[in-house]
């Protein structure tokens, strides 16, 4: 009686052990979870630039809680045949990253995990930034700005997305709060195409048409005509007169074109429901629409 009494206490004892250790692993999968309001990573657009010149991408991060170190990864798709783009440097100058204790600011490859020759050609990225005196304070806005050169065999007319990746061995895309494990955040890519339409005949005067669908939520296409090459500004503004998004900022050709809006503003953020307004210039060509967001 006694032995089966000592057998029942050591398996009660070894059912505690494993509820316990049990309970302690979903609390740290609890914590690997993003709390509160969703963390955010964005680039911007890397998009028709010109050859032989240089190339700022900007990177943007949301965070509603404190952050001890972020690790960034990004990627140039294979997709791409043509990019001859060098890696020039990663500034954390006038960013929300600039107090951090240590980050890859160094112009080396090693810092930067790119391929020997220092060339970007299918390859990736990693940003990082970490704080061992004070944080990453919550809040949105630039965190560090990426420095590229192109080369005269560059593609101007290429699409060209970033994307996010993780990067071997550590395969790390994450944001580490002060407290608690690290997750890894919403990533937006930055890109935002501009689409040739086909159309029958060449146009033969500048005009916006009234964006579609309208209202809308979360997605409108802006389409737009150029009767000859130009540069062409398409900027999205609030009632207040204050711009959200640059939409189309390049030399395009003439032609039929569209571009898609996300209901996003410059840093990632979707806007609020209520009434926006569009505006294109083109060489001597101005107009300005309204549209309306509706959640």
């Amino acid at each position: 009686m006694k032995r089966n009494s000592l057998i029942s206490r050591h398996r009660i004892r070894a059912l505690v052990f494993f509820l316990s250790i049990f309970c302690l692993i979903g609390f740290n999968l609890a914590l690997a979870q993003d709390p509160g309001i969703k963390d955010t990573c964005r680039v911007e657009r890397l998009e028709k630039v010109r050859p032989n010149s240089q190339v700022v991408l900007n990177v943007y991060a949301f965070n509603d809680e404190a952050l001890g170190a972020l690790t960034i990864g990004i990627v140039f798709p294979d997709t791409v045949s043509n990019m001859d783009i060098a890696l020039d440097s990663v500034s954390f100058v006038g960013t929300r990253a600039a107090s951090a204790t240590m980050k890859n600011d160094r112009n080396d490859t090693a810092s930067y995990r790119v391929d020997s020759t220092h060339v970007v050609n299918k390859n990736r990225l990693l940003i990082w930034a970490v704080w061992f005196i004070g944080d990453l304070a919550p809040g949105s806005g630039l965190v560090a700005k990426v420095y590229f050169r192109t080369g005269p065999a560059w593609d101007s007319t290429q699409y060209v997305p970033v994307d996010s990746s993780f990067i071997p061995p550590s395969n790390e895309f994450e944001f580490t709060p002060v407290t608690g494990f690290a997750f890894a955040p919403v990533f937006w890519k930055g890109a935002l195409e501009v689409k040739e339409i086909n159309t029958p005949t060449k146009p033969t005067v500048f005009s916006l048409a009234q964006h579609l669908p309208n209202p809308f939520h979360p997605k409108n296409m802006i389409r737009f005509a150029l009767p000859k090459d130009s540069w062409v500004k398409l900027e999205v503004y609030n009632i207040l007169g204050q711009k959200v998004k640059t939409l189309v900022d390049e030399k395009l050709a003439a032609g039929v074109k569209e571009v898609e809006w996300d209901g996003r503003d410059g840093k990632g953020l979707e806007v609020a429901s209520g009434i926006y307004f569009y505006r294109i210039k083109a060489d001597d060509f101005s107009d300005v629409k309204k549209m309306v967001m509706l959640k």
